[in-house]
């Protein structure tokens, strides 16, 4: 069992922020491989261990723009925890942060209506493209222990990409190395956080479903125990 560290006293635990992290799927030659990339050594927060693109929501991503909505199951289940700006926002920060780390696009060719006052949004709306945000699911949620000092809300997606997206130009970058595509076999030989290893447990029953279910599996400390349900209840 996991021992979660007693609270400090006087100590106030920072509050979660919002974070959405996303696996890619292929298929290649009857074989999935999702897309994974090594942490930086540098990184005060999970380094050298491999990890899905992902990060913080930014608040460009409210206001962003994207070829088409959220679908229905996503939405709503999003929208139990938060408005729907905010849903929009954290799926299009999975887009975005996977083309920071990666430099993949997530996306079709299509041009802004008007430009957009963001570094990174700017470099991927170079690139030609806009996202569409409708083929990608939610499976999962994931908060910090509050004796963390750095906790994030992080919501899991997954997109199931074509052929002509997957094989799409992708590199290193500040955030992550060695970043590749691994059969789901060879990632379980990868250096992760049990964090990781739990999610992918989680995405391997997803994968599992004909009709995914109206919630995701949710992991949090509650009174210094783990506690894993389904969100919403």
């Amino acid at each position: 069992m996991i021992q979660i560290p007693k609270p400090v006293l006087g100590r106030t635990a920072p509050r979660p922020k919002l974070a959405s992290t996303i696996v890619l799927l292929r298929t290649k030659k009857g074989v999935q491989q999702i897309l994974m990339g090594k942490r930086s050594v540098k990184h005060d927060f999970m380094p050298s261990v491999y990890v899905f693109p992902g990060g913080r929501v930014d608040p460009a991503d409210s206001y962003a723009p994207a070829l088409d909505s959220p679908n229905a199951r996503t939405r709503e289940i999003l929208e139990a925890a938060m408005t729907p700006a905010r849903a929009r926002a954290c799926i299009l920060a999975a887009v975005r942060e996977t083309f920071e780390e990666t430099s993949l696009v997530l996306g079709e060719k299509a041009k802004p209506q008007s430009a957009i006052n963001d570094p990174s949004w700017k470099a991927f709306h170079a690139q030609g493209y806009l996202p569409n945000i409708s083929n990608i699911e939610v499976f999962g949620r994931a908060i910090t222990p509050p004796h963390r000092d750095k906790r994030f809300d992080t919501w899991f997606f997954l997109a199931r990409l074509n052929s002509e997206t997957a094989n799409r130009h992708f590199q290193n970058s500040a955030e992550l190395v060695d970043t590749n595509w691994f059969s789901l076999d060879e990632v379980k030989r990868l250096k992760m956080h049990r964090a990781t290893e739990m999610m992918l447990g989680q995405l391997a029953q997803y994968l599992e479903y004909d009709n995914p279910p109206p919630n995701v599996f949710f992991s949090r400390a509650i009174r210094g125990k783990f506690q894993f349900s389904r969100y919403p209840e």
